[in-house]
């Protein structure tokens, strides 16, 4: 299997400004450094109570070439949803979900055989001793962590004046 040159993943890349959606509807490009990143967004609120996404960045270009496995420019407009989630399951990508109540994305990646979650938003942190990998699964965290996450969201703009 011959996969793509970085110089043909540059070229291409600079061909559409460096930032562009795929066809597909995920977002790609290159930040500072000449680190890939890519965005999927599986669903917002106005299909349910989760917005829901998929990111991955920091990727080398070689990282790039290798993880989703690209042989030709071709394959970077193929690249969707089950693309992301192969890395997500990997430990490779981070999954974002956003509850409408809550008002403030969660993060949630897969180490090693737990998962983390946490917000910069809300200055929240947690770890869970099992792999979160299915909708079900995050709902089942968001519900059973409410009161944790209703105290973040509440204490978040909170100003400290020692």
């Amino acid at each position: 299997m011959k996969l793509i040159s970085q110089e043909e993943l540059f070229e291409y890349f600079k061909s559409r400004n460096n930032r562009f959606k795929n066809l597909k509807g995920m977002e790609l490009g290159i930040a500072d450094g000449n680190e890939f990143w890519t965005y999927f967004s599986l669903c917002n609120h106005s299909k349910g109570p989760l917005a829901i996404n998929i990111s991955t960045e920091g990727d080398c270009p070689n990282h790039f070439i290798e993880q989703f496995k690209i042989m030709a420019t071709d394959d970077i407009d193929a690249l969707d949803y089950n693309n992301s989630w192969m890395r997500y399951l990997n430990g490779e990508a981070e999954t974002g979900i956003a509850p409408y109540e809550i008002e403030a994305e969660l993060r949630f990646k897969i180490i090693h055989r737990k998962t983390i979650i946490f917000s910069l938003e809300l200055h929240f942190y947690d770890e869970v001793y099992e792999q979160l990998t299915m909708p079900a699964d995050f709902e089942r965290y968001i519900a059973e962590h409410e009161n944790r996450l209703n105290v973040a969201e509440q204490n978040r703009y909170k100003i400290s004046r020692k």
